[in-house]
């Protein structure tokens, strides 16, 4: 199967109603993978669940991370805090600089672009989406070491922009119609 997922959705509760969504918030972020390209790595912990997509040629200098927190009330800035506290211990040189959140009127967002340098030869850039749900928090993640094109970028901008959260619960945060839940990467 040459791609292997349309769009992903991050299970958040082990009770699903039908075949499709999870009953109550499901994260929807539209990516088309090519799995001759790709490793997948899925990790759950407790109320922490994650997907990775690595590059089989770069592997984790070209990543794409969805992680989901349940239950965590942790306000935004507070999550890109966490997130930057690192580069800013152990880069040269560290910039945050803020992007202009996803338009979701249903969930607050923050979006941002991060940039590490250590000398001339190690680079790497990262674009950050986190998502306050009722339920959790998300965190979307495009990860690039080395030089990665202007170009690039602001397609991987437009990628997340698409990213969003959807209620089973609430009729005006719907999920779409025809799509089923990711059971078997």
């Amino acid at each position: 199967m040459k791609h292997i997922l349309f769009l992903v959705i991050v299970i958040l509760s082990f009770s699903a109603f039908s075949d499709e969504f999870n009953k109550g918030e499901n994260l929807i972020t539209p990516y088309e993978m090519d799995s001759d390209k790709w490793d997948i790595l899925q990790k759950a912990d407790g109320s922490f669940r994650s997907i990775i997509w690595r590059s089989k040629e770069k592997g984790m200098a070209d990543a794409y991370v969805v992680r989901v927190h349940e239950g965590n009330k942790s306000t935004l800035n507070k999550v890109r805090e966490t997130l930057d506290a690192p580069g800013q211990k152990k880069c040269q040189s560290f910039k945050s600089i803020d992007l202009e959140p996803i338009p979701n009127k249903n969930y607050e967002s923050l979006m941002w672009r991060t940039e590490c340098t250590n000398g001339t030869n190690f680079k790497a850039q990262t674009l950050q989406l986190t998502i306050k749900g009722n339920d959790s928090n998300y965190l979307i993640q495009k990860i690039w070491r080395g030089e990665v094109s202007d170009d690039e970028i602001y397609n991987w901008l437009e990628t997340l922009k698409k990213v969003y959260v959807c209620d089973t619960r609430e009729k005006d945060k719907q999920c779409p119609s025809g799509y089923k839940k990711v059971t078997s990467l």
